[in-house]
């Protein structure tokens, strides 16, 4: 009796086991499939640069993987870790507060032109400050993507004490069109951004 018992008692945790492995797989695959929906939204973001993305670019919204083109698209997918394609978040201007860069492309066309803007703590304060890095006002946004990169990558010492990089991460621009494949890396340098062509 009691080893049947037993047996029962084994089986049921092995049911369990199996049930709770099954759901994990399940979770996990979910959790890949919605990660970038999730992080292209604009609820992701603090709520005054949601704020300002609502009163002064009402007709633009952010660039999600579904507006890219078949060639960025799968240039995006071969970045790591894989994050939203209009959102970049790191610590662009200072180790201490974290940076929201944003690629907006028209509600209306949205291959039709872009804003590429950081929006920056300010010390002190629950505010953002917004600056414009780049636009196109013309077709072939759906080519554009944006990703945040560690400054390293890019810079040896000497290079960031030639450019005054001295800040923990960048902003990779891509522009993935067929004839026009290039790469910009923006980064912060002697109070404010700059740009330089890479190797990418």
């Amino acid at each position: 009796m009691s080893l049947l018992l037993r047996m029962n008692a084994l089986r049921v945790t092995f049911s369990w086991m199996f049930l709770l492995l099954l759901a994990l797989v399940f979770d996990q695959g979910a959790g890949r499939a919605n990660q970038s929906p999730t992080l292209c939204k604009v609820a992701s973001l603090p709520s005054d640069i949601q704020n300002r993305l609502k009163s002064d670019f009402g007709s633009w919204k952010i660039q999600e993987p579904t507006d890219l083109s078949p060639r960025a698209h799968e240039r995006r997918e071969s970045e790591m870790p894989l994050e939203c394609s209009g959102i970049a978040v790191g610590h662009f201007e200072s180790a201490k507060t974290r940076s929201y860069a944003i690629l907006l492309v028209p509600v209306a066309h949205a291959d039709g032109g872009y804003r590429f803007l950081v929006f920056s703590e300010k010390a002190g304060q629950p505010t953002y400050e917004a600056r414009l890095l780049d636009k196109l006002d013309q077709n072939g946004a759906a080519n554009y993507f944006i990703h945040r990169t560690p400054i390293s990558k890019f810079f040896d010492e000497p290079s960031r004490k030639k450019f005054q990089a001295h800040t923990v991460d960048g902003i990779l621009l891509v522009d993935s069109a067929e004839n026009e494949y290039e790469v910009e890396v923006y980064f912060w340098s002697g109070g404010r951004y700059r740009h330089e062509p890479i190797d990418y």
